[in-house]
C-alpha cells in the first residue's frame, strides 16, 4: 500500500511539473506589421532588450484588429517550431473606445 501512496505521489509531481513547464510569455510592443492572409504579426517590444518577433494568429483569440502602429499586448507560447500567440489585446483601440465613453 506504502509504494502505491509513493507511486501517486510521484506522478502528481511529474504532472505538476509539465503543466507549470508550459507557460505562455507576453509581449507588449508595437505592430510593425499585420498580414491577415497569412494570419501573422510582427511587433517590436517596448522593453529592452529590445526585439522584433514574428507571430503566428492561427489560434489566437484576437480583440480589434491590429493595425500598423498600434500598441498591442500578445500572450504567446513556442510550438511545433513556430511562436503562437493564444491572445491579442489592442491597447490602441482600447484606449479609443475610452475616450469615446464607451
Amino acid at each position: 500500500m506504502k509504494s502505491i501512496s509513493w507511486a501517486v505521489v510521484i506522478l502528481a509531481g511529474l504532472l505538476a511539473t509539465v503543466g507549470c513547464s508550459d507557460s505562455p510569455q507576453v509581449l507588449q510592443g508595437t505592430v510593425q506589421s499585420y498580414e491577415r492572409s497569412s494570419k501573422t504579426i510582427t511587433i517590436r517590444s517596448e522593453n529592452p532588450p529590445e526585439q522584433e518577433l514574428t507571430i503566428s494568429l492561427e489560434e489566437a483569440d484576437i480583440g480589434a484588429q491590429p493595425k500598423v502602429g498600434d500598441m498591442v499586448r500578445v500572450a504567446y507560447r513556442e510550438r511545433r517550431g513556430k511562436l503562437m500567440a493564444i491572445r491579442l489585446m489592442n491597447l490602441s483601440q482600447q484606449e479609443e473606445l475610452k475616450k469615446k465613453g464607451h
